[in-house]
């Protein structure tokens, strides 16, 4: 759905959060599985390529790289935050500029005395921010020499998600490292 500018319609709720897909805003409980099955479908054409290159065809060669980049470019729109109170979504994005996502967790627990989970403080941040995160600490282990697979089994152990849902891979973790830094 777009308005006359091209632009995608803004969501019509005010009080959820909504992530917009292509040109529609899905609410975000209704996105992650339709971002998992994607991630689940380009994993799946692109096993399929490396294993059978004789049956691939350009199609399923460049659709992959296309449906991975539209899954980078899944915009979050959170509800307007109440006036009182810490504007938490500005701290823990602040937080994670700094620290892993289960020290932002600590941190805003004992300081504002908000329990989150990290899917919590995905919602509350941002999907950019927490992938920004990831991507320091995906860089700092490659620079002591931990694998992709490596990092994939770890952040699987402290079960962070993973974008598009589903457990880490090495993929995954290269996509975060190929991910601009900021």
């Amino acid at each position: 759905m777009s308005d006359a500018t091209g632009n995608a319609a803004q969501p019509s709720s005010e009080d959820e959060p909504h992530i917009r897909i292509g040109d529609e805003w899905v609410p975000a409980h209704q996105a992650w599985q339709r971002l998992e099955t994607a991630t689940a479908v380009a994993d799946a054409i692109d096993r399929f390529n490396e294993r059978f290159p004789h049956l691939s065809s350009a199609v399923t060669r460049e659709v992959v790289p296309v449906v991975r980049q539209r899954l980078r470019n899944i915009e979050l729109r959170m509800p307007k935050k109440q006036p009182d109170g810490p504007d938490l979504p500005a701290i823990v994005a602040a937080l994670l500029d700094e620290l892993p996502p289960e020290e932002v967790l600590e941190a805003v627990e004992a300081e504002y005395g908000e329990a989150l989970n990290l899917n919590g403080l995905i919602v509350l941040a941002g999907e950019r921010a927490y992938m920004v995160a990831l991507r320091r600490e995906a860089a700092e282990y490659m620079a002591n020499k931990i694998l992709p697979e490596q990092t994939a089994d770890i952040w699987n152990d402290l079960h962070r998600p993973a974008p598009g849902g589903g457990l880490w891979s090495r993929r995954k973790v290269e996509m975060v490292l190929q991910m601009p830094a900021e």
